[in-house]
This record gives C-alpha cells, sequence and structure tokens, in this order.
C-alpha cells in the first residue's frame, strides 16, 4: 500500500522540525520611515516573485533535480527494491524526476505517481490526485526533504557576489550554530547553498570586516509563507540612509542589537524590537515608561530617554 502525505501531515512535520531556522522571529521587524502597513509591495518580495514563480509538478521536465535532506529515505516515497540500506546517508544525494504514472489500485479514478531515480534506486510518490486536478491546483507536493535545485541555482545565479544590507543578528557558523551578528549593515553574499528541510536555501555572506556566516530562509515571499523569507532578512536600500538623525555612535549600538543610556525610544526599538509589554509608571518627577521583553530584558525611559535596562 502506497503511503500519501497529506497537508496535515506537511503542518506537522514542518511545526515538528527544529533544525536551525534563523533566529529572526524573536527580533522585531524593522520598518523604514516611509513604509506603511498598507504600502506597497517591497522591493524584496517582488524580487522573489519574479524569478521563483511556482510550478505544478505537471510542468516538471524530466530530469529536474532535487537536492536530499535527511539522513534517511521519508515515508512519503515507495521505494522498488533493492534501495539504499538504513547504513547508507541520503543527506546530500540527487533525485532526478524521470515522469509520471496513472494508477488505480482500488478501481476508481486513475490518481497520478511521481517517479523518482537516485543513483539507479527507483521511488515513487503517490499525489492522491487526478491529472485534471494537478492541472487545475497547480499542483505542487510538499516533499520536506526535497530542495529543488533549479530555484538553488537560480538564487546563486542572482545573489553571488551582490551586496545587501542584513536584518537580522541571528547568524549561523559552518556546523549551523547559532552565532551573535550584527544587524543593517551591508554583506557580500559569496554563496548560496542548500539548507534544511524547512528553509531550503542558506545564503553564506562576509561583513565588512571579513567575518563569515549565514542564514537560512525560504524563496517564497512573505505573503504566501509563515516561515523566514527573502524580504525579512535582506534589504537592497541602506537601512542607514533613512535614519541620518541618529549618531553614529547610537547607531553602532543598533547594529549589535545593544542599548545604551540616553538612547531614544525609537532607537531602543530599532535594537531591540518592539516590546512585549509597556507600562507607565507615575513617579514625583514625572511619568517613567518600562518596557519589558519575554526574554527577560527591560528598559526604563524617562522624559523619553533610556535611564536604566537589563539585557
Amino acid at each position: 500500500m502506497r503511503i500519501v502525505l497529506t497537508g496535515i501531515t506537511i503542518l506537522a512535520l514542518g511545526m515538528s522540525m527544529t533544525s536551525c531556522f534563523t533566529g529572526v522571529e524573536s527580533t522585531g521587524k524593522i520598518t523604514l520611515p516611509e513604509e506603511s502597513r498598507e504600502s506597497k509591495q517591497s522591493p524584496e518580495d517582488a524580487f522573489i516573485e519574479s524569478y521563483f514563480v511556482p510550478q505544478g509538478c505537471d510542468s516538471w521536465r524530466i530530469g529536474k533535480t532535487f537536492y536530499y535532506t535527511d539522513e534517511k529515505l521519508s515515508f512519503v516515497f515507495q521505494a522498488e527494491q533493492p534501495t539504499f540500506p538504513d547504513s547508507v546517508s541520503l543527506k546530500g544525494k540527487i533525485f532526478t524526476y524521470t515522469g509520471s504514472v496513472e494508477e488505480s489500485p482500488f478501481g476508481g479514478e486513475k490518481k497520478v505517481v511521481l517517479l523518482f531515480e537516485c543513483e539507479g534506486h527507483r521511488f515513487s510518490y503517490d499525489t492522491d490526485k487526478t491529472r485534471a486536478e494537478i492541472a487545475q491546483m497547480k499542483y505542487t507536493p510538499l516533499i520536506p526533504p526535497f530542495i529543488d535545485l533549479d530555484d538553488l541555482n537560480m538564487a546563486r545565479s542572482l545573489l553571488k557576489g551582490r551586496t545587501l544590507y542584513i536584518k537580522t543578528p541571528m547568524w549561523y557558523d559552518r556546523e549551523g550554530e547559532a552565532i551573535d551578528g550584527r544587524k543593517l549593515i551591508p554583506v557580500e553574499v559569496i554563496d548560496v547553498l542548500p539548507g534544511n528541510n524547512v528553509l531550503p536555501v542558506e545564503v553564506w555572506f562576509k561583513d565588512d570586516k571579513g567575518n563569515e556566516a549565514g542564514v537560512f530562509m525560504s524563496l517564497l515571499t512573505s505573503s504566501r509563507s509563515q516561515y523566514i523569507t527573502f524580504d525579512r532578512l535582506f534589504s537592497f536600500a541602506d537601512p542607514r540612509l533613512q535614519y541620518k538623525e541618529i549618531q553614529d555612535e547610537a547607531w553602532e549600538q543598533i547594529t549589535l542589537s545593544r542599548v545604551k543610556k540616553g538612547m531614544t525610544k525609537a532607537e531602543c526599538k530599532l535594537s531591540l524590537g518592539n516590546p512585549n509589554e509597556v507600562k507607565k509608571i507615575p513617579t514625583y518627577s514625572g511619568l517613567r515608561e518600562q518596557w519589558i521583553y519575554n526574554s527577560g530584558a527591560y528598559l526604563y525611559f524617562v522624559d523619553g530617554l533610556l535611564s536604566e535596562y537589563r539585557l
């Protein structure tokens, strides 16, 4: 009996995966002054939509390739014998699309089965959909261990060697371990590499001090993804140009996600993101304001300037 991957199963898989994300979900979104909640599409989102168009599996060419991210064969595949022994890792192997067939195992409607090959071994994936349904939906199966090498190579050709401005200080080293980085600074893209089964692309870059690191992302726009996307990680424009009123010393603290006494609320928000709670505290000398973060950090402001804090 073939195993069919349902939308609910995929959602459960996405929720349970804990491999390295980007950490950007803990960083408040940076909004430039001229942006509004109803602003037009960002240049970053427009870039993704222009070059990474969702492609239904009915338009896949024979020979289309996918990078495999897991060690073991996913249960969504039916393997023809002989197949890889359990002692052999699949991570990094290339699966090639070899076509499709229609099957009706119980005498009902014929459903499409996608066929793949890897190093001489054959695998199949039941879509549980007819050809008409696939064409109407522009259906693409969500196979978590797969990274589309067409998309990866396109991203590499478009981004490698380009200078971007990174929005998150949560960077990763070669082993995939989180490291402290900087944000709102220029970085040069060194390479675009396979990511993991949640965030399929790793952008590897170098900052202006020669430090190398990577971030993981999805090649979807924010409007189509709950995951970390290009527009949440990078900007084509230099954010510093939008904040000319901020002194260099304060800007340096912002890039390091730090604060110091005397910084304004706007500067602190750029540095640490929006607080989870704000309290107004009356005092003899006036109104004191406390910002509280879920991390345990808190800030106190007097007359709009940072007077005390704990990070």
